[in-house]
Order: structure tokens, then C-alpha cells, then sequence
């Protein structure tokens, strides 16, 4: 244990090193320095304070369905600090599937977007922050949307028309060819005796 002597003592010491190195570290490159000859080693321990920051989760989107897209929005993430994220990437995952797809990425302060997945196909979808490089966690899952299979119209045939009796038509005179008149024989004369 150390009386209070020898705390004074020692604090002294230390603030004659720690002025002597930052003399050193200020003083003009062309200076001599008496105190520069040797080897200096400073050794500090106690309390510090470090700063960092963490990507916050995502907000839980909201699922709109539209006739041909589903719209989703989002509340901001912000840090501790308030300032919001720099961006969002949303991702969409078919219910009871394992894989998502990433299907769109805002950069703040938009927070929202919108996705046309295949009809008839339950979907859900998740909102992760984004900051440059960095990914935060995913938000919990969206309720589930459907996007609604387009109708199909059925347009009726136009009738045909039924057939109605009719008079039967005239039969048309038919054209009997006449008979051409054939060459008659000539009599010819018959040879005389020479």
C-alpha cells in the first residue's frame, strides 16, 4: 500500500513524463532536445470511453393489396442518436418457404415500395436496415398478402343464327344443246370411160 507520500510522488513523476512527451511532440523538428536521448515508454490504465454505433432493426412493414401490386411502408429505424438509417432493403419470402428475395432498396427517407409476386401466393415480407456497407436485423415478418389472381371474363358467344325454312328456289331451265346439222353426202359423179 502507498502513502499518501508516494501517491504525490508518483503522480509527479508521471505529469513530468507525460509534459516531457507531449513537449517532445509539439517542439520544432529542428530543435535539440536535451530529454530526447533514450527510450520513453508510457504506460497508462484506467477508465476509457469508445463510441460505436449498431444498425437498428427494421420496423414491421405494412402490407397493402392493390388490384396488380402489393404497396408496403415502414416506420423510420433511427440510431440512439435519432438520425434514421441511410437506406432499407425489403425482402419478400413465400409463406412456408425458406428463401426470401430481395425485391426492392429505398434510400432514406423513403419508406416504402412496391412488389408484384405471383398471384394466388400467400407472401410475407421483412425490412432491413441498411448503412453503407452494413446490414441490421430484419424486421419481424409482415402479416400475409395475397396478391389476387387477375379474373377472368367471360364474355358470351353472339348466337348463330338458326335456320329457317326457305321456299325451295325454281329449278332453272336447263339449256338442252340443239344438234348442230351434220354434213350431208354430196353425190358425186361417178368416173366416165375414157
Amino acid at each position: 500500500m502507498l502513502t499518501p507520500r508516494q501517491c504525490r510522488s508518483r503522480q509527479a513523476r508521471w505529469g513530468l513524463l507525460i509534459g516531457a512527451a507531449a513537449f517532445l511532440s509539439v517542439a520544432p523538428l529542428n530543435a535539440t532536445l536535451a530529454l530526447a536521448a533514450g527510450s520513453w515508454t508510457i504506460t497508462a490504465t484506467g477508465p476509457a470511453v469508445a463510441e460505436s454505433a449498431v444498425v437498428p432493426m427494421g420496423q414491421l412493414p405494412t402490407a397493402t393489396v392493390l388490384p396488380k401490386s402489393i404497396k408496403l411502408e415502414w416506420a423510420p429505424s433511427t440510431y440512439a442518436t435519432g438520425r434514421e438509417v441511410a437506406g432499407y432493403v425489403v425482402r419478400r419470402q413465400a409463406v412456408g418457404s425458406k428463401d426470401a428475395v430481395e425485391v426492392c432498396a429505398v434510400a432514406s427517407p423513403i419508406r416504402a415500395c412496391e412488389d408484384s409476386p405471383p398471384a394466388g401466393q400467400p407472401v410475407t415480407y421483412t425490412v432491413v436496415p441498411a448503412e453503407q456497407l452494413w446490414r441490421g436485423p430484419a424486421s419481424a415478418p409482415s402479416s400475409p398478402a395475397t396478391l389476387p389472381a387477375p379474373a377472368l371474363v367471360v364474355v358470351p358467344a353472339a348466337p348463330s343464327p338458326s335456320p329457317s325454312p326457305s321456299p325451295s328456289p325454281t329449278p332453272s331451265p336447263t339449256v338442252t344443246p340443239s344438234p348442230t346439222p351434220s354434213p350431208t353426202p354430196s353425190a358425186t359423179p361417178a368416173p366416165s370411160p375414157s
